[in-house]
Protein backbone atom coordinates (compact mmCIF):
# COMPACT_ATOMS: atom_id res chain seq x y z
CA UNK A 1 0.00 0.00 0.00
CA UNK A 2 1.17 3.51 -0.86
CA UNK A 3 -0.10 6.18 1.52
CA UNK A 4 -0.01 9.88 0.64
CA UNK A 5 -0.71 12.08 3.66
CA UNK A 6 -0.44 15.86 3.96
CA UNK A 7 1.01 16.25 7.47
CA UNK A 8 3.04 14.26 9.97
CA UNK A 9 0.28 14.66 12.57
CA UNK A 10 -2.10 12.83 10.20
CA UNK A 11 0.52 10.26 9.22
CA UNK A 12 1.73 9.34 12.71
CA UNK A 13 -1.07 6.82 13.46
CA UNK A 14 -0.25 4.98 10.22
CA UNK A 15 3.48 5.08 10.94
CA UNK A 16 2.90 3.66 14.41
CA UNK A 17 0.31 1.05 13.38
CA UNK A 18 2.40 -0.44 10.57
CA UNK A 19 5.77 0.27 12.24
CA UNK A 20 7.05 2.27 9.31
CA UNK A 21 10.63 3.50 9.36
CA UNK A 22 11.77 6.83 7.96
CA UNK A 23 14.14 6.56 5.00
CA UNK A 24 16.10 9.13 3.06
CA UNK A 25 14.30 10.07 -0.16
CA UNK A 26 14.56 13.03 -2.55
CA UNK A 27 10.76 13.11 -2.70
CA UNK A 28 10.43 14.21 0.93
CA UNK A 29 9.51 12.49 4.18
CA UNK A 30 9.18 8.83 3.27
CA UNK A 31 8.32 6.08 5.76
CA UNK A 32 8.15 2.42 4.81
CA UNK A 33 8.40 -1.26 5.65
CA UNK A 34 8.35 -4.35 3.44
CA UNK A 35 4.68 -3.89 2.57
CA UNK A 36 3.82 -0.21 2.86
CA UNK A 37 5.15 3.20 1.86
CA UNK A 38 3.97 6.54 3.25
CA UNK A 39 4.95 9.89 1.78
CA UNK A 40 4.13 13.19 3.49
CA UNK A 41 3.09 15.59 0.75
CA UNK A 42 2.41 18.88 2.48
CA UNK A 43 -0.73 20.98 2.14
CA UNK A 44 -2.63 21.55 -1.08
CA UNK A 45 -3.42 20.17 -4.51
CA UNK A 46 -0.07 20.86 -6.17
CA UNK A 47 1.96 19.28 -3.39
CA UNK A 48 -0.33 16.26 -3.30
CA UNK A 49 0.03 15.81 -7.06
CA UNK A 50 3.81 16.20 -6.96
CA UNK A 51 4.25 13.77 -4.06
CA UNK A 52 1.97 11.15 -5.63
CA UNK A 53 3.72 11.43 -8.97
CA UNK A 54 7.18 11.16 -7.42
CA UNK A 55 6.19 8.14 -5.37
CA UNK A 56 4.56 6.49 -8.37
CA UNK A 57 7.61 7.01 -10.56
CA UNK A 58 9.87 5.52 -7.89
CA UNK A 59 7.92 2.25 -7.78
CA UNK A 60 9.31 -0.62 -9.81
CA UNK A 61 6.02 -2.47 -9.45
CA UNK A 62 2.82 -1.03 -10.87
CA UNK A 63 -0.80 -1.63 -9.90
CA UNK A 64 -0.28 -1.43 -6.15
CA UNK A 65 -2.78 -0.04 -3.67
CA UNK A 66 -2.95 3.73 -3.09
CA UNK A 67 -4.65 5.55 -0.23
CA UNK A 68 -4.96 9.24 0.58
CA UNK A 69 -5.66 9.70 4.28
CA UNK A 70 -6.25 12.84 6.29
CA UNK A 71 -8.70 15.17 7.95
CA UNK A 72 -11.55 16.95 6.16
CA UNK A 73 -14.50 19.17 6.84
CA UNK A 74 -18.02 17.86 6.36
CA UNK A 75 -21.48 19.35 6.11
CA UNK A 76 -23.38 16.45 7.72
CA UNK A 77 -21.12 13.98 9.51
CA UNK A 78 -19.97 14.60 13.06
CA UNK A 79 -16.49 15.62 14.10
CA UNK A 80 -14.36 12.50 14.50
CA UNK A 81 -16.36 10.42 12.00
CA UNK A 82 -14.49 8.71 9.17
CA UNK A 83 -15.72 8.24 5.60
CA UNK A 84 -14.63 6.86 2.24
CA UNK A 85 -14.85 9.14 -0.78
CA UNK A 86 -17.25 7.73 -3.37
CA UNK A 87 -17.25 10.84 -5.53
CA UNK A 88 -14.43 13.40 -5.75
CA UNK A 89 -14.89 16.83 -7.30
CA UNK A 90 -12.65 19.88 -7.42
CA UNK A 91 -13.60 23.51 -6.93
CA UNK A 92 -11.82 24.73 -10.08
CA UNK A 93 -12.31 21.76 -12.40
CA UNK A 94 -15.21 19.90 -13.99
CA UNK A 95 -13.33 16.59 -13.78
CA UNK A 96 -15.13 14.16 -11.46
CA UNK A 97 -13.79 10.87 -10.09
CA UNK A 98 -15.83 7.97 -8.74
CA UNK A 99 -13.58 5.65 -6.70
CA UNK A 100 -15.03 2.17 -7.11
CA UNK A 101 -16.63 0.94 -3.89
CA UNK A 102 -16.12 -2.83 -3.91
CA UNK A 103 -14.70 -3.26 -0.41
CA UNK A 104 -16.44 -4.38 2.75
CA UNK A 105 -16.27 -1.58 5.32
CA UNK A 106 -18.32 -0.06 8.10
CA UNK A 107 -17.22 3.39 6.98
CA UNK A 108 -19.92 5.49 5.26
CA UNK A 109 -19.39 6.65 1.68
CA UNK A 110 -19.55 10.39 0.99
CA UNK A 111 -18.90 12.91 -1.74
CA UNK A 112 -15.73 14.96 -1.32
CA UNK A 113 -14.75 18.35 -2.74
CA UNK A 114 -11.09 19.28 -3.01
CA UNK A 115 -10.76 23.02 -2.49
CA UNK A 116 -7.99 25.52 -3.12
CA UNK A 117 -8.42 27.10 0.32
CA UNK A 118 -10.10 26.16 3.62
CA UNK A 119 -13.90 26.04 3.37
CA UNK A 120 -16.20 27.89 5.74
CA UNK A 121 -19.52 27.15 4.00
CA UNK A 122 -20.53 23.48 4.19
CA UNK A 123 -23.08 21.74 1.97
CA UNK A 124 -25.01 18.81 3.50
CA UNK A 125 -23.58 15.46 2.49
CA UNK A 126 -20.31 16.93 1.24
CA UNK A 127 -16.79 16.61 2.62
CA UNK A 128 -14.03 19.16 2.02
CA UNK A 129 -10.27 18.68 1.77
CA UNK A 130 -7.33 20.13 -0.17
CA UNK A 131 -5.55 17.09 -1.67
CA UNK A 132 -7.80 14.19 -2.71
CA UNK A 133 -8.65 15.19 -6.28
CA UNK A 134 -5.02 15.74 -7.30
CA UNK A 135 -3.95 12.58 -5.49
CA UNK A 136 -6.59 10.47 -7.22
CA UNK A 137 -5.77 11.85 -10.66
CA UNK A 138 -2.06 11.10 -10.30
CA UNK A 139 -2.34 7.75 -8.48
CA UNK A 140 -4.66 6.46 -11.22
CA UNK A 141 -1.76 6.81 -13.66
CA UNK A 142 0.14 4.13 -11.76
CA UNK A 143 -2.59 1.70 -10.77
CA UNK A 144 -6.06 0.44 -11.56
CA UNK A 145 -8.66 2.82 -10.20
CA UNK A 146 -10.20 0.11 -8.02
CA UNK A 147 -6.92 0.12 -6.08
CA UNK A 148 -7.00 3.89 -5.45
CA UNK A 149 -9.08 5.09 -2.50
CA UNK A 150 -9.50 8.12 -0.22
CA UNK A 151 -10.41 7.98 3.48
CA UNK A 152 -11.00 11.13 5.52
CA UNK A 153 -11.72 11.82 9.18
CA UNK A 154 -14.02 14.76 9.91
CA UNK A 155 -12.14 17.55 11.66
CA UNK A 156 -14.54 20.45 11.23
CA UNK A 157 -18.25 20.97 10.72
CA UNK A 158 -20.63 23.94 10.47
CA UNK A 159 -20.78 24.08 14.27
CA UNK A 160 -17.08 23.27 14.86
CA UNK A 161 -14.90 25.24 12.40
CA UNK A 162 -11.34 24.28 11.46
CA UNK A 163 -9.71 27.06 13.51
CA UNK A 164 -10.36 25.09 16.67
CA UNK A 165 -8.51 21.86 15.78
CA UNK A 166 -5.04 21.08 17.17
CA UNK A 167 -2.54 18.77 15.37
CA UNK A 168 -2.59 16.38 18.34
CA UNK A 169 -6.36 16.14 17.98
CA UNK A 170 -5.99 15.14 14.32
CA UNK A 171 -3.56 12.39 15.33
CA UNK A 172 -5.93 11.07 17.99
CA UNK A 173 -8.95 11.07 15.69
CA UNK A 174 -7.15 9.17 12.94
CA UNK A 175 -5.64 6.74 15.45
CA UNK A 176 -9.13 5.85 16.69
CA UNK A 177 -10.04 4.59 13.19
CA UNK A 178 -6.89 2.60 12.41
CA UNK A 179 -8.54 -0.81 12.82
CA UNK A 180 -11.27 0.15 10.34
CA UNK A 181 -8.68 1.62 8.02
CA UNK A 182 -6.57 -1.53 8.20
CA UNK A 183 -9.55 -3.61 7.06
CA UNK A 184 -9.76 -1.50 3.90
CA UNK A 185 -5.98 -1.57 3.40
CA UNK A 186 -5.89 -5.37 3.63
CA UNK A 187 -8.67 -5.73 1.06
CA UNK A 188 -7.00 -3.36 -1.37
CA UNK A 189 -3.64 -5.10 -0.97
CA UNK A 190 -5.28 -8.50 -1.51
CA UNK A 191 -6.97 -7.31 -4.69
CA UNK A 192 -3.65 -5.87 -5.90
CA UNK A 193 -2.12 -9.35 -5.53
CA UNK A 194 -4.95 -10.92 -7.48
CA UNK A 195 -4.89 -8.46 -10.38
CA UNK A 196 -3.39 -10.17 -13.40
CA UNK A 197 -4.18 -10.58 -17.10
CA UNK A 198 -7.70 -11.97 -17.58
CA UNK A 199 -8.08 -14.53 -20.38
CA UNK A 200 -11.79 -13.76 -20.86
CA UNK A 201 -11.14 -10.03 -21.15
CA UNK A 202 -8.26 -10.53 -23.56
CA UNK A 203 -10.33 -12.85 -25.78
CA UNK A 204 -13.18 -10.34 -25.88
CA UNK A 205 -10.80 -7.46 -26.62
CA UNK A 206 -9.31 -9.39 -29.54
CA UNK A 207 -12.81 -9.98 -30.93
CA UNK A 208 -13.59 -6.27 -30.73
CA UNK A 209 -10.30 -5.37 -32.41
CA UNK A 210 -11.48 -7.29 -35.49
CA UNK A 211 -14.78 -5.37 -35.56
CA UNK A 212 -13.33 -1.84 -35.43
CA UNK A 213 -9.93 -0.25 -35.88
CA UNK A 214 -8.58 0.72 -32.44
CA UNK A 215 -5.45 2.82 -32.08
CA UNK A 216 -2.87 1.66 -29.54
CA UNK A 217 -4.24 4.14 -26.98
CA UNK A 218 -7.86 3.11 -27.59
CA UNK A 219 -7.00 -0.58 -27.40
CA UNK A 220 -5.57 0.03 -23.91
CA UNK A 221 -8.70 1.97 -22.99
CA UNK A 222 -10.83 -0.89 -24.31
CA UNK A 223 -9.11 -3.49 -22.11
CA UNK A 224 -9.35 -1.27 -19.05
CA UNK A 225 -13.07 -0.62 -19.62
CA UNK A 226 -13.75 -4.33 -20.11
CA UNK A 227 -11.88 -5.15 -16.92
CA UNK A 228 -13.86 -2.48 -15.05
CA UNK A 229 -17.11 -3.84 -16.46
CA UNK A 230 -16.35 -7.38 -15.33
CA UNK A 231 -15.25 -6.28 -11.86
CA UNK A 232 -18.40 -4.18 -11.43
CA UNK A 233 -20.68 -7.01 -12.52
CA UNK A 234 -21.80 -5.42 -15.80
CA UNK A 235 -23.28 -7.91 -18.29
CA UNK A 236 -20.48 -8.52 -20.81
CA UNK A 237 -22.98 -9.80 -23.42
CA UNK A 238 -24.56 -6.34 -23.36
CA UNK A 239 -21.11 -4.86 -23.93
CA UNK A 240 -20.70 -7.11 -27.00
CA UNK A 241 -23.99 -5.83 -28.43
CA UNK A 242 -22.99 -2.22 -27.88
CA UNK A 243 -19.69 -2.69 -29.69
CA UNK A 244 -21.23 -4.56 -32.61
CA UNK A 245 -23.82 -1.78 -33.09
CA UNK A 246 -21.26 1.04 -32.89
CA UNK A 247 -20.05 2.58 -36.16
CA UNK A 248 -16.45 3.02 -35.01
CA UNK A 249 -14.01 2.47 -32.14
CA UNK A 250 -14.53 5.88 -30.54
CA UNK A 251 -18.29 5.46 -30.26
CA UNK A 252 -17.84 1.89 -29.04
CA UNK A 253 -15.69 3.15 -26.16
CA UNK A 254 -18.18 5.92 -25.40
CA UNK A 255 -21.04 3.43 -25.22
CA UNK A 256 -19.10 1.11 -22.92
CA UNK A 257 -18.31 4.05 -20.62
CA UNK A 258 -22.00 5.01 -20.53
CA UNK A 259 -22.96 1.42 -19.68
CA UNK A 260 -20.44 1.22 -16.83
CA UNK A 261 -20.89 4.69 -15.29
CA UNK A 262 -24.05 4.00 -13.22
CA UNK A 263 -22.26 1.09 -11.49
CA UNK A 264 -19.44 3.40 -10.36
CA UNK A 265 -21.54 6.12 -8.81
CA UNK A 266 -23.04 6.39 -5.37
CA UNK A 267 -26.27 4.48 -5.03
Amino acid sequence: MNFVVAFLAEAQPVIDFYRLVKTDAPSGSLFQNDQHCLLISGLGKDRAATATNLLGQSKAKKNEGWLNLGIAGHGSLAKGDAFIAGKIIEDKSEEVFYPTQIYQSSLPVSSLCTSSSPVTQYEPGMGYDMEAHSFYREASRFSFRELVQVVKIVSDTPSQPIEKIHPREATEMIASHMNQLDQVVRQIDQLALEVQPDAQIEKMAQEFLTVHHFSVTRSHQLRELLRHAKMLGVDLDEIKKLVSLSPDAKQALDKIKTQIEPHRKLG
